[in-house]
């Protein structure tokens, strides 16, 4: 009787070892189905439903190729052929409303006891929905690589702007020239003679000139984009950075609405520009992405700033497009959520804006109605500190006071416009590197004003500057820097460091000699 007793026993343990199996299977996180030999579901747990959308009643009975997407099931069935062990990969699953997805899939083997040998009695399929991992995976290669075009960004627009920079002074260096003629020629002869032609070829250059300062333009804005000083702040002028984003999303926007800016009095706010573009920027593609194309006449983008009671800054992008509905309107500023199609975005652009934001003081807002558009708020603290404008260059009005000026850049192109610009005013002289120019201090020379280029090769810009306080520390507190994008680390650095003025390529000619004086004096 006890043996019977004990054999009762284990038999009652084996059936709640089971049941607590079986429950364990059908709770698991995983989807489990079971397949028998011929290829057929015998069961199915909850997360399978979930995942596939297939009840048991739905699932049970059907072929195993009903999960699988048609281009992976070779594969598959030649794993379940070989079924003498686990095997694991990537496939792709087919739902039951036909969309298909990424999932692993685990096909387990199982067996009975044979006193001899096993034999197979079908598969577990424990499938792992692969979709937000690989979401995750593809927006972690893309702020990659948008990283790594905000690098390659910074180096293209200063490689443009060191050509730029001397297409620009000798087009004003000929300009002035011609200007300068015509102005002693006879005018009487109108039909054609030499001052006709030289005023044609004087608005040639002036065309050439706009051309180019809208290339100086482009390689402006870009570099708002391209900068790694994230973690700078200061004083930031919201309108110049709106302009700058505007014009970045140009392409997107007018072929769209209709942009119009109703731009109000904004306090400088406390910021970066660099982070304050990408929100800007990404509200602006936003909001044309909101419009379909080809009614630019009938759609809107309107972008209006002005200051609330307390003082701060608002900023609005408001569209007309197809406006947001409100079941996931408190949605679209989580990670990786995006109502894009795959391929045409991130998920992550409202995220970021809004982290940008917050950790400035502000924070952004939408109102939105379905087939009325969408208004994006953004509202930042005044700067504690206004930042001095920007002065306007006056027409000069005498005689520039001169002096000797030394010149310092390895572009032969830039030292040649610079001279021609310059050497009316000041007594000028060129170095082509560094070196040279130390050599010449060394020599006993000494400069009313020294323009030297920050990047060069050998021996940069900060180079000579730590030489000169060594040699003479007075030559370099006269250093002016010339700079087309300080896209290193260390440049990034001495610019904060050091409090010399600066001036950027490609250079505004007229601004530079009001600099020049102001320097002098």
């Amino acid at each position: 009787m006890a043996t019977v007793r004990t054999s009762d026993l284990l038999v009652s343990r084996l059936e709640e070892q089971v049941r607590e199996l079986r429950a364990a299977l059908e709770d698991a996180a995983e989807a489990i189905c079971r397949i028998d030999l011929a290829g057929r579901v015998l069961s199915v747990n909850r997360a399978f439903v979930r995942l596939g959308g297939r009840g048991p009643a739905d699932a049970v009975g059907r072929s195993w190729e009903d999960l699988v997407a048609p281009l992976d099931r070779p594969v598959v069935a030649a794993d379940l052929a070989a079924s003498a062990a686990k095997v694991e990969r990537e496939v792709r699953g087919l739902r039951e409303d036909g969309t298909v997805f990424e999932m692993q899939l685990t096909i387990v083997p199982v067996f009975d006891a044979h006193p001899s040998r096993p034999v197979a009695k079908g598969h577990y399929f424990f499938i792992r929905d692969l979709t937000e991992r690989k979401r995750m995976e593809n927006q972690l290669i893309f702020a990659g690589r948008m990283a790594a075009v905000g690098t390659l960004a910074a180096g293209v627009a200063h490689e443009i702007n060191n050509p730029l920079a001397y297409i620009v002074a000798n087009i004003d260096f000929a300009r002035h020239q011609i200007t300068t003629v015509a102005s002693r020629l006879s005018r009487s002869d109108a039909g054609g003679g030499p001052g006709h032609v030289l005023d044609e070829t004087g608005e040639a250059l002036t065309e050439a000139r706009q051309g180019a300062e809208r290339v100086r333009n482009i390689v402006r804005d870009l570099r708002v984009f391209a900068r790694g000083d994230e973690d700078q702040s200061g004083p930031v002028a919201v309108r110049r950075v709106l302009d700058s984003s505007i014009n970045i999303a140009w392409n997107e926007i007018r072929h769209r609405a209709r942009l119009v800016k109703d731009y109000g009095d904004t306090p400088m706010v406390e910021g970066n520009e660099s982070r304050l573009g990408q929100v800007f920027l990404n509200l602006l593609l936003n909001a044309a992405h909101a419009i379909p194309e080809g009614e630019t006449e009938r759609n809107e983008i309107r972008v209006s700033t002005r200051t609330d009671a307390r003082g701060y800054a608002i900023i609005e992008v408001r569209d007309s497009g197809m406006g947001i509905p409100l079941e996931i309107r408190e949605r679209i500023f989580d990670p990786f959520f995006t109502t894009k199609s795959a391929g045409e975005g991130t998920g992550l652009g409202l995220w970021i804006c809004s982290g940008i934001l917050s950790a400035l003081g502000g924070e952004v807002r939408v109102d939105s109605e379905i087939g009325r558009g969408s208004t994006f708020r953004v509202t930042l603290p005044p700067a504690a500190v206004e930042a001095v404008s920007e002065f306007e260059a006056p027409t000069p009005d005498g005689e520039a006071q001169g002096g000797r000026l030394l010149i310092i850049d390895d572009e032969q192109m830039i030292l040649g416009a610079l001279r021609r610009s310059l050497s009316g005013e000041y007594n000028v002289t060129c170095a082509s590197d560094g070196r040279r120019a130390i050599e010449r201090l060394r020599a006993g020379d000494r400069y009313d004003l020294i323009l030297c280029d920050l990047m060069m090769p050998e021996m940069t810009g900060m180079d000579v500057f730590a030489e000169m306080e060594k040699l003479a520390p007075d030559q370099s507190e006269r250093m002016v820097f010339v700079t087309g994008g300080a896209f290193t680390t260390r440049a990034r650095e001495f610019l904060e460091r050091v409090p010399n003025a600066r001036v950027e390529k490609p250079i505004d000619f007229q601004n530079l000699r009001v600099l020049l004086r102001n320097l002098r004096r």
